[in-house]
């Protein structure tokens, strides 16, 4: 019983981890920001968050975080982790262990946002409400 509640469990965690990949819109946005076109891969992660219908927006903001980051432009990109933490619940455990962000970014962003990471935390708890 307990293998099957722990495949569920798995399954269910992967189809929501994976279930915006076949989007084409996105898999392009990730595309020009894997062949490091910032800007063009920002405009297009902003096309696919007006367009989507999907809730599980997490590792989108931090995505375009990455790509705000690699721009230098450091205040916008914290700013869309410090959404992710207040819309979707990016935690402290996923500045260490996600591994969509950036190594660089987790460590300043986890430093600019450090002190107001639980009231960050609590909008998100008051959200689910």
């Amino acid at each position: 019983m307990k293998k099957v509640l722990l495949v569920l469990i798995l399954s269910f965690a992967f189809h929501f981890n994976f279930a915006n990949t076949n989007d084409p819109l996105l898999s392009q946005a990730k595309e020009l920001s894997s062949n490091k076109n910032y800007t063009e891969a920002i405009k297009t992660y902003k096309k696919y968050l007006s367009s989507t219908k999907n809730n599980n927006l997490k590792n989108v903001y931090v995505e375009m975080a990455n790509c705000y980051f690699k721009i230098n432009d450091k205040v916008t990109a914290i700013n869309y982790i410090k959404d992710a933490i207040t819309s979707y619940g990016f935690s402290e455990q996923d500045f260490i262990y996600n591994e969509v962000i950036d190594s660089e970014l987790s460590k300043e962003a986890l430093a600019a946002v450090y002190d107001d990471l639980d009231k960050l935390h609590n909008k998100y708890v008051a959200s689910l409400n």
